[in-house]
């Protein structure tokens, strides 16, 4: 009877071993499976702002900087104005942790570690890092135009090249949409302030001058004519300011550009932006 079980128990060891394998294989297959499934979710929990970040920014900054970030009654713009976009993962951990007290922005240490970082990456998003929009044209062909037959190098400077007299268009495609690019290059008087038209200051004496309006206080007022120089001039020595009803930046580059070139050009400025700003990054945070 015994030797007739371990006979039996002989025969069964094959398939035994067989299913062994089997379920080994399954689990090492479930078990990667599991494992790149966790891993990808980690990799886009990283690559977006935590509802955490966003939560302690409206219930802690929005109150002076605004729910977008772009600046209200008690705080200024930290969405999209340069120097603090420009600023480094760690210079802005240094603010939030210690505050500004001269300019009534108190410390925030006491949110710890974590909860800071969630809040910068929540900042981040707003002032548009980390994301990729598709680009509609070729930013060499676009770069080439800025500088070309376009003429936009002649008032606009990007990297240090360029002109002075209209913004500098460094960081112009940080913050803002191709769409958005695209309609203030063909529509210009819609976005266009002061800045973007021709002062024409008459002297008390008579003498007319006509440039762009750099400064401007309650007694003076800074011009900058088109040959470059400045003029600071007096208020009282001022018989009359107006500006020409016409933006600087023509406003005809519909009619005398193709679609295709304003693409090109749109993806030049937004191209131009993003190598800036990396540039400016801390080798820490580009390792991260």
């Amino acid at each position: 009877m015994n030797s007739s079980i371990a006979r039996g128990t002989r025969h069964l060891w094959p398939l035994r071993c067989a299913v062994t394998v089997l379920l080994c294989a399954l689990g090492s297959v479930f078990g990667q499976t599991a494992l790149a499934q966790t891993s990808v979710a980690r990799s886009k929990a990283a690559s977006r702002p935590s509802n955490e970040g966003k939560a302690i920014f409206e219930s802690a900054c929005a109150g002076c900087h605004g729910l977008d970030g772009r600046g209200g009654e008690r705080g200024p713009d930290i969405a999209t104005r340069q120097p603090v976009v420009q600023l480094s993962d760690g210079q802005i951990q240094e603010i939030l942790q210690g505050g500004r007290p001269t300019a009534g922005m108190p410390p925030f240490a006491a949110l710890g570690p974590m909860k800071l970082k969630a809040v910068l990456a929540y900042l981040r998003s707003l002032q548009g890092r980390g994301t990729r929009v598709a680009l509609p044209g070729d930013p060499q062909k676009g770069k080439a135009l800025f500088f070309g037959n376009a003429r936009c190098s002649e008032c606009h400077m990007v990297g240090g090249m360029g002109g002075f007299l209209g913004r500098d268009l460094t960081f112009y495609g940080a913050n803002l949409s191709p769409k958005e690019i695209h309609r203030n290059i063909v529509n210009p008087g819609e976005s266009s302030g002061r800045s973007n038209k021709t002062a024409v200051v008459t002297m008390r004496d008579s003498q007319t001058l006509s440039g762009i309006i750099r400064n401007e206080d309650n007694f003076s007022v800074q011009l900058q004519s088109f040959d470059g120089s400045f003029h600071l001039l007096k208020k009282s020595d001022v018989n009359k300011l107006g500006f020409l009803p016409d933006p600087i930046m023509p406003g005809d580059y519909g009619k005398t550009l193709s679609a295709a070139e304003i693409d090109d050009l749109v993806s030049y400025l937004v191209t131009a932006a993003r190598a800036t700003t990396n540039a400016k990054r801390n080798p820490d945070d580009e390792a991260e």
